[in-house]
């Protein structure tokens, strides 16, 4: 046992793997959950044990919710079936090492949130908004999914033709992983855990949002009001003296290279790009 918590605390004190901390909370959580259940049942207050877990889900009645408003978040660190967690957190470690890759760990961890975030208002709004739902109240959501499924959208929409192998199967692109999974929870909305599915679909949606932002990004100058069409001419022959060129430091174009490989190039402030560009110049 103290070799696992100090592996444990290695893992969250590991820059960069934000979605590493994340499989290894999530697994942390489950085996105290189990842990606890065993001893209340053994005990005879399982009761205590139902009512913690109330605690920590998302319920489909939003009024509860504001009783314990930090379901919006715990939720989608709970599992109590293995299954669940596992295929979550294999789903999770896969395409979220191809999705760190491309936009850097600290927008993964965001996505996963982001994702969460919304599986949660799209259970809401469907027991609140939807006949078929509204007949079922007093259901229960939790799990990572709707993180994981951000996760996979997104990977999948920014490296769409990335191949993985699959056991019998051989090389598979994600696109068709990705298509698979929310085919199939679509189609599952009307089973029985229609509401889970709710909550993958709306996952889905944000990742696939955010990915496209991140290939697509809102340029806020061009929304602003546009200068006078008319040119400005300096009719002076005088010219202004150039600059000379701008040297970088091998220990400071380290030091962006190593930003860039944990947050992404869009991480850099517009100074760093510019000094990265400028040496790209100077070894050319």
């Amino acid at each position: 046992m103290p070799g696992f918590w100090q592996d444990f605390q290695r893992i969250l004190k590991q820059p960069g793997e934000g979605l590493l901390k994340i499989i290894a909370v999530n697994s942390l959580l489950f085996l105290t959950l189990m842990l606890l259940r065993i001893f209340m049942i053994f005990t005879g207050k399982e009761a205590i044990y139902e009512s913690l877990l109330e605690q920590l889900t998302l319920s489909s009645d939003i009024r509860s919710n504001f009783l314990h408003p930090w379901s919006f978040i715990s939720y989608f660190f709970i599992h109590v079936e293995i299954f669940h967690l596992v295929f979550n957190m294999m789903f999770l470690y896969w395409f979220g090492k191809i999705l760190q890759e491309v936009i850097g760990n600290n927008k993964s961890v965001q996505i996963y949130f982001l994702g969460g975030i919304m599986g949660a208002i799209a259970f809401l709004m469907a027991y609140h908004f939807i006949p078929f739902f509204e007949r079922q109240q007093g259901n229960f959501l939790l799990g990572a999914s709707g993180g994981v499924f951000a996760i996979v959208l997104a990977a999948a929409t920014l490296r769409p033709n990335f191949e993985v192998q699959l056991f019998l199967i051989g090389p598979v692109r994600i696109k068709f992983i990705a298509g698979f999974y929310l085919i199939w929870s679509l189609l599952e909305t009307v089973g029985a855990n229609a509401g889970g599915q709710i909550a993958h679909l709306g996952g889905a949606l944000i990742g696939f949002f955010m990915a496209y932002l991140h290939e697509h990004p809102i340029r806020w100058d061009k929304l602003r009001k546009k200068e006078s069409p008319f040119i400005h001419a300096d009719l002076s022959r005088e010219t202004k003296p150039r600059n000379p060129p701008e040297n970088i430091e091998e220990e400071e174009l380290n030091q962006i290279l190593d930003k860039i490989s944990k947050s992404g190039y869009d991480s850099l402030s517009k100074s760093e790009k510019r000094r990265l560009f400028k040496a790209s110049q100077k070894n050319e």
